[in-house]
């Protein structure tokens, strides 16, 4: 990096998915985690060219770094806090962790005398999990207080369960009656779960049927713990691939994404 300062242009070699090292980082001003390596660009490619500084003076970033193997919990975007995501560091691969807690803005001014870091590359299929972790932090559905409090021993079960045929499971799926609203200890509510995994690792079709006939086998004794809260009636539970699981079924259903806020919006309200 010269002297000279330069100025921020559409020809910026930044883009989605670019990595900033940890030094750049501190000598921007930016305080670091001792867990922070690098910081990953999660601004859109439109927004970083944009050369009009009023309209899009910032670049966003999210802080990350390399961690041994990936946690099949935190992959394919199925936790919206962290991601683990496959990238390549000098051409070798390995596993970036990303918190969606740690971003940070750096204007434009500053970054444009910066370069990304070329020993790290993310595939487009990377990218596209990236971008879905980013937007399911926002878009996420929650489900009702009473719902969440009854569920409580099913959701700790889907967690452990989850740990252990988590690869290639892309997520879970609810359909859930009623939608809102608390219901009385004597009223029940309905729930649909649907177990979605991913076409591209053999083991996924697997790994989906034996936690969809865990969950139904272990259904009854689960709600048995919370039973004085109300009851829960498990009306279907089953695995599909990510081609059988259709848009619709997608925009219809509540995502559930191994953590789950409800509705309460305090930060100490229950999570689980």
């Amino acid at each position: 990096m010269g002297l000279e300062l330069m100025a921020w242009s559409r020809d910026t070699a930044w883009s989605q998915g670019d990595v900033l090292r940890a030094e750049d980082l501190l000598s921007l001003g930016v305080s670091l985690p001792d867990t922070a390596a690098m910081a990953v660009v999660i601004s859109h490619d439109c927004d970083i060219a944009n050369d009009n500084l009023n309209v899009e003076p910032d670049v966003e970033f999210v802080l990350g770094k390399i961690v041994e193997e990936a946690n099949g919990n935190y992959r394919f975007a199925k936790n919206p806090r962290i991601l683990h995501i496959s990238v390549k560091h000098s051409d070798d691969p390995c596993v970036v962790e990303l918190a969606a807690s740690r971003k940070v803005v750096i204007n434009k001014d500053a970054l444009a005398n910066y370069s990304p870091d070329e020993r790290f590359s993310i595939d487009p299929k990377s990218l596209r999990i990236l971008q879905s972790w980013l937007a399911a932090r926002y878009r996420r559905q929650a489900l009702p207080d009473v719902l969440v409090n009854r569920l409580c021993p099913v959701f700790d079960f889907m967690e452990k369960q989850g740990k252990k045929y988590a690869k290639g499971i892309l997520g879970y799926w609810f359909d859930v009656d009623p939608r809102s609203g608390d219901l009385s200890s004597e009223e029940p509510y309905e729930i649909w779960i649907n177990i979605v995994y991913t076409i591209d690792d053999q083991e996924a079709g697997q790994n989906g049927v034996v936690l969809a006939k865990s969950i139904k086998e272990k259904f009854p004794g689960l709600m048995a713990k919370t039973e004085d809260l109300g009851p829960v009636v498990l009306r279907h539970c089953e695995a599909y691939s990510e081609q059988e699981f259709t848009l619709r079924d997608l925009r219809e259903m509540i995502e559930y994404r191994l953590e789950y806020l409800s509705y309460r919006m305090d930060p100490e309200g229950p999570t689980v």
